[in-house]
Protein backbone atom coordinates (compact mmCIF):
# COMPACT_ATOMS: atom_id res chain seq x y z
CA UNK A 1 0.00 0.00 0.00
CA UNK A 2 1.34 3.38 -0.95
CA UNK A 3 -0.48 6.78 -0.76
CA UNK A 4 0.79 10.40 -0.96
CA UNK A 5 1.04 12.36 2.19
CA UNK A 6 0.63 15.79 2.26
CA UNK A 7 2.00 18.72 4.36
CA UNK A 8 -0.06 21.38 6.29
CA UNK A 9 1.14 24.78 6.10
CA UNK A 10 1.83 24.33 10.43
CA UNK A 11 3.58 21.13 9.32
CA UNK A 12 5.61 23.50 6.71
CA UNK A 13 6.49 26.18 9.20
CA UNK A 14 7.15 24.14 11.51
CA UNK A 15 10.03 22.27 9.52
CA UNK A 16 11.21 25.69 8.62
CA UNK A 17 11.63 26.55 12.29
CA UNK A 18 12.78 23.70 14.08
CA UNK A 19 14.52 21.66 10.79
CA UNK A 20 12.64 18.67 11.85
CA UNK A 21 9.36 16.72 11.40
CA UNK A 22 7.62 13.76 12.68
CA UNK A 23 5.02 11.80 10.70
CA UNK A 24 3.06 8.95 12.97
CA UNK A 25 2.88 5.54 11.71
CA UNK A 26 3.17 6.31 8.33
CA UNK A 27 3.64 2.50 7.10
CA UNK A 28 1.51 -0.24 7.95
CA UNK A 29 1.89 -3.04 10.74
CA UNK A 30 2.33 -5.54 7.64
CA UNK A 31 4.83 -3.57 6.07
CA UNK A 32 6.99 -2.69 9.38
CA UNK A 33 7.01 -6.78 9.46
CA UNK A 34 8.17 -7.07 6.04
CA UNK A 35 11.23 -4.56 6.91
CA UNK A 36 11.91 -5.98 10.09
CA UNK A 37 12.25 -9.53 8.30
CA UNK A 38 14.62 -7.59 5.64
CA UNK A 39 16.74 -6.41 8.41
CA UNK A 40 17.02 -9.28 9.73
CA UNK A 41 18.36 -10.94 6.73
CA UNK A 42 20.35 -8.13 6.10
CA UNK A 43 22.07 -8.65 9.64
CA UNK A 44 22.64 -12.39 8.90
CA UNK A 45 24.23 -11.80 5.87
CA UNK A 46 26.73 -9.45 6.38
CA UNK A 47 27.73 -10.94 9.75
CA UNK A 48 28.01 -14.42 8.38
CA UNK A 49 29.79 -13.47 5.39
CA UNK A 50 32.50 -11.57 7.93
CA UNK A 51 32.98 -14.85 9.76
CA UNK A 52 33.19 -16.51 6.61
CA UNK A 53 35.61 -14.72 4.78
CA UNK A 54 38.06 -14.18 8.35
CA UNK A 55 37.61 -10.22 7.60
CA UNK A 56 35.01 -7.73 9.00
CA UNK A 57 32.53 -6.22 6.15
CA UNK A 58 33.25 -3.18 5.41
CA UNK A 59 29.64 -2.25 5.86
CA UNK A 60 29.32 -3.21 9.51
CA UNK A 61 29.88 -0.83 12.20
CA UNK A 62 30.13 -3.02 15.09
CA UNK A 63 31.35 -2.33 19.09
CA UNK A 64 32.44 -3.88 21.80
CA UNK A 65 30.28 -1.81 24.52
CA UNK A 66 31.93 -1.40 28.19
CA UNK A 67 29.92 -3.52 30.27
CA UNK A 68 30.56 -6.64 27.69
CA UNK A 69 29.08 -8.08 24.69
CA UNK A 70 28.55 -6.70 21.15
CA UNK A 71 26.37 -4.22 19.44
CA UNK A 72 25.76 -3.54 15.68
CA UNK A 73 25.79 0.31 15.35
CA UNK A 74 24.35 0.21 11.80
CA UNK A 75 24.90 -1.34 8.30
CA UNK A 76 25.36 0.75 5.48
CA UNK A 77 25.21 0.42 2.50
CA UNK A 78 21.99 -1.57 2.51
CA UNK A 79 19.51 -1.29 -0.77
CA UNK A 80 21.65 -3.85 -3.04
CA UNK A 81 21.44 -6.24 -0.65
CA UNK A 82 17.38 -6.00 -0.41
CA UNK A 83 14.53 -4.99 -3.09
CA UNK A 84 12.11 -4.28 0.13
CA UNK A 85 13.79 -1.76 1.31
CA UNK A 86 15.28 -0.18 -2.25
CA UNK A 87 11.74 0.20 -2.78
CA UNK A 88 10.62 1.89 0.18
CA UNK A 89 13.22 4.89 -0.83
CA UNK A 90 11.21 5.52 -3.59
CA UNK A 91 7.74 5.58 -1.36
CA UNK A 92 5.59 8.72 -1.94
CA UNK A 93 5.12 8.92 1.52
CA UNK A 94 8.99 9.91 1.60
CA UNK A 95 9.07 11.49 -1.61
CA UNK A 96 6.35 13.60 -1.39
CA UNK A 97 6.46 15.51 1.72
CA UNK A 98 10.40 15.35 1.18
CA UNK A 99 9.93 17.10 -2.53
CA UNK A 100 7.48 19.98 -0.26
CA UNK A 101 10.01 20.53 1.74
CA UNK A 102 12.46 20.34 -0.34
CA UNK A 103 10.76 22.50 -3.14
CA UNK A 104 12.53 19.94 -5.52
CA UNK A 105 12.42 16.97 -6.82
CA UNK A 106 14.25 14.65 -4.09
CA UNK A 107 17.22 12.46 -5.66
CA UNK A 108 18.78 9.39 -3.15
CA UNK A 109 22.10 9.81 -2.28
CA UNK A 110 23.29 7.90 0.96
CA UNK A 111 20.67 4.87 2.66
CA UNK A 112 22.05 3.10 6.10
CA UNK A 113 20.08 1.13 8.98
CA UNK A 114 20.92 1.86 11.98
CA UNK A 115 20.70 -0.82 14.22
CA UNK A 116 21.89 -1.00 17.55
CA UNK A 117 21.21 -4.56 17.85
CA UNK A 118 23.04 -6.54 20.48
CA UNK A 119 24.36 -9.72 19.32
CA UNK A 120 26.30 -13.00 19.84
CA UNK A 121 28.94 -13.10 17.18
CA UNK A 122 32.12 -11.69 15.75
CA UNK A 123 34.16 -12.69 18.87
CA UNK A 124 36.88 -13.80 16.69
CA UNK A 125 36.83 -10.21 15.14
CA UNK A 126 38.92 -7.13 16.71
CA UNK A 127 35.59 -4.49 17.13
CA UNK A 128 36.34 -0.76 18.79
CA UNK A 129 35.43 -0.87 22.49
CA UNK A 130 32.64 1.96 22.46
CA UNK A 131 29.04 1.98 22.65
CA UNK A 132 26.14 2.90 20.15
CA UNK A 133 25.99 6.02 21.28
CA UNK A 134 25.93 8.67 17.94
CA UNK A 135 28.18 11.62 18.70
CA UNK A 136 26.05 14.85 18.85
CA UNK A 137 26.54 16.21 15.17
CA UNK A 138 24.86 17.26 11.71
CA UNK A 139 24.98 15.08 8.71
CA UNK A 140 26.43 18.02 6.26
CA UNK A 141 29.88 17.78 8.22
CA UNK A 142 29.96 14.35 6.69
CA UNK A 143 28.40 15.38 3.48
CA UNK A 144 30.18 18.67 2.32
CA UNK A 145 33.50 16.36 1.27
CA UNK A 146 31.49 15.34 -0.95
CA UNK A 147 30.18 18.54 -2.51
CA UNK A 148 26.89 17.59 -1.63
CA UNK A 149 24.62 20.97 -1.02
CA UNK A 150 23.64 22.08 2.45
CA UNK A 151 19.83 21.18 1.61
CA UNK A 152 19.97 17.41 1.78
CA UNK A 153 16.93 16.29 4.02
CA UNK A 154 17.16 12.35 5.56
CA UNK A 155 13.41 10.28 6.08
CA UNK A 156 14.31 7.83 8.98
CA UNK A 157 11.47 5.15 9.17
CA UNK A 158 11.24 3.31 12.44
CA UNK A 159 11.21 0.23 12.29
CA UNK A 160 10.58 -0.41 16.36
CA UNK A 161 8.86 1.84 18.65
CA UNK A 162 11.20 4.74 19.19
CA UNK A 163 11.77 6.11 22.89
CA UNK A 164 14.62 7.31 25.18
CA UNK A 165 15.87 4.30 26.72
CA UNK A 166 16.33 2.76 23.29
CA UNK A 167 18.31 5.26 22.39
CA UNK A 168 16.07 7.52 19.97
CA UNK A 169 17.08 10.27 18.34
CA UNK A 170 17.60 13.56 20.04
CA UNK A 171 17.83 16.60 18.31
CA UNK A 172 18.26 20.35 18.90
CA UNK A 173 15.58 22.31 16.94
CA UNK A 174 16.21 25.34 15.32
CA UNK A 175 20.22 24.45 14.95
CA UNK A 176 19.81 23.92 10.95
CA UNK A 177 19.47 27.87 9.94
CA UNK A 178 23.95 27.77 10.39
CA UNK A 179 26.27 25.46 9.94
CA UNK A 180 28.76 24.71 12.92
CA UNK A 181 32.38 23.25 12.11
CA UNK A 182 32.89 19.66 13.77
CA UNK A 183 35.87 18.39 16.03
CA UNK A 184 37.09 14.55 14.93
CA UNK A 185 36.18 12.21 17.73
CA UNK A 186 36.67 8.33 18.46
CA UNK A 187 33.47 7.74 16.81
CA UNK A 188 33.33 10.19 13.82
CA UNK A 189 32.71 13.90 13.90
CA UNK A 190 31.17 15.84 17.03
CA UNK A 191 30.40 19.59 17.22
CA UNK A 192 32.89 21.23 20.16
CA UNK A 193 31.37 21.32 23.50
CA UNK A 194 29.15 24.10 24.57
CA UNK A 195 27.84 24.83 20.81
CA UNK A 196 24.31 23.58 21.81
CA UNK A 197 22.20 23.99 24.29
CA UNK A 198 22.55 20.28 25.48
CA UNK A 199 19.35 21.00 27.24
CA UNK A 200 17.96 21.61 24.35
CA UNK A 201 17.02 18.27 23.30
CA UNK A 202 14.19 16.71 22.13
CA UNK A 203 13.70 12.99 22.30
CA UNK A 204 12.05 11.88 18.86
CA UNK A 205 9.46 9.24 20.44
CA UNK A 206 7.87 7.38 18.16
CA UNK A 207 5.77 4.28 17.49
CA UNK A 208 7.09 1.67 14.10
CA UNK A 209 6.10 3.08 11.03
CA UNK A 210 6.72 6.72 11.39
CA UNK A 211 8.85 8.66 9.35
CA UNK A 212 11.43 11.29 10.94
CA UNK A 213 12.63 14.06 8.47
CA UNK A 214 15.53 16.25 9.59
CA UNK A 215 17.56 18.46 7.63
CA UNK A 216 21.47 18.15 6.81
CA UNK A 217 22.75 20.46 9.09
CA UNK A 218 20.03 20.08 12.14
CA UNK A 219 22.66 19.30 15.49
CA UNK A 220 21.16 15.87 16.34
CA UNK A 221 22.68 12.55 18.64
CA UNK A 222 21.02 9.23 20.32
CA UNK A 223 22.07 7.38 23.31
CA UNK A 224 23.24 4.07 24.14
CA UNK A 225 20.23 0.96 23.50
CA UNK A 226 20.31 0.08 27.21
CA UNK A 227 17.45 -2.61 26.13
CA UNK A 228 18.24 -6.02 25.20
CA UNK A 229 16.05 -5.21 21.78
CA UNK A 230 16.84 -3.83 18.61
CA UNK A 231 16.34 -0.55 17.90
CA UNK A 232 15.52 -0.20 14.05
CA UNK A 233 16.20 3.01 12.26
CA UNK A 234 16.32 3.02 8.25
CA UNK A 235 17.45 6.07 6.88
CA UNK A 236 17.42 7.54 3.28
CA UNK A 237 19.11 10.94 2.47
CA UNK A 238 18.60 12.59 -0.32
CA UNK A 239 19.91 15.84 -2.19
CA UNK A 240 17.81 18.53 -4.60
CA UNK A 241 17.56 17.23 -8.34
CA UNK A 242 18.65 20.95 -9.16
CA UNK A 243 22.37 20.23 -7.37
CA UNK A 244 23.01 17.99 -10.44
CA UNK A 245 25.63 15.49 -8.31
CA UNK A 246 26.79 12.04 -9.20
CA UNK A 247 25.08 8.77 -8.88
CA UNK A 248 25.84 6.74 -5.98
CA UNK A 249 28.87 8.79 -4.62
CA UNK A 250 29.31 8.17 -1.03
CA UNK A 251 27.90 4.35 -1.25
CA UNK A 252 29.33 3.32 -4.60
CA UNK A 253 32.72 2.27 -3.49
CA UNK A 254 31.89 0.65 -0.45
CA UNK A 255 28.93 -1.81 -2.63
CA UNK A 256 32.04 -2.68 -5.05
CA UNK A 257 34.38 -3.43 -2.67
CA UNK A 258 31.96 -5.31 -0.92
CA UNK A 259 29.64 -7.51 -3.35
CA UNK A 260 32.69 -9.83 -3.86
CA UNK A 261 33.46 -11.54 -1.09
CA UNK A 262 29.79 -11.67 -0.18
CA UNK A 263 28.98 -13.98 -3.19
CA UNK A 264 32.01 -15.92 -1.78
CA UNK A 265 30.03 -16.50 0.84
CA UNK A 266 26.66 -17.52 -0.87
CA UNK A 267 28.83 -19.41 -2.80
CA UNK A 268 30.48 -21.43 -0.43
CA UNK A 269 27.65 -21.53 1.73
CA UNK A 270 25.70 -23.37 -1.29
CA UNK A 271 28.82 -25.98 -1.74
CA UNK A 272 28.50 -26.98 1.43
CA UNK A 273 31.64 -25.63 3.01
CA UNK A 274 30.77 -23.02 4.91
CA UNK A 275 27.41 -23.18 7.73
CA UNK A 276 26.05 -20.13 9.16
CA UNK A 277 27.02 -19.26 12.91
CA UNK A 278 24.85 -16.43 13.42
CA UNK A 279 21.36 -16.48 13.58
CA UNK A 280 19.10 -13.14 15.00
CA UNK A 281 16.80 -15.63 16.85
CA UNK A 282 19.73 -16.26 19.24
CA UNK A 283 21.46 -12.76 19.29
CA UNK A 284 19.81 -11.47 22.02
Amino acid sequence: MSTSVHLTADQRSFWDTNGFLVLPSVFTADEIERMQTEADFILELIINSSICNQRQSRRLDIRERQNGGLIVRKIQPINDLSLVLSKVAEDDRLLKPMSELMGDQPVLMEEKLNYKQPVRAMDKFRVPVDDDRFPVHNDWAYYMYNGYPDTIISSAITIDECHPGNGTIRVFPGTHHEHIDHDRVRNGLEIPHGSVDLSSGIFLDAPAGSVMFFHAKLVHTSEPNSTGNPRRVMIYSHYPEKADMGIDIRNGPNRLRESPWEWEYRRRKEAGEFVDQFKVEACI
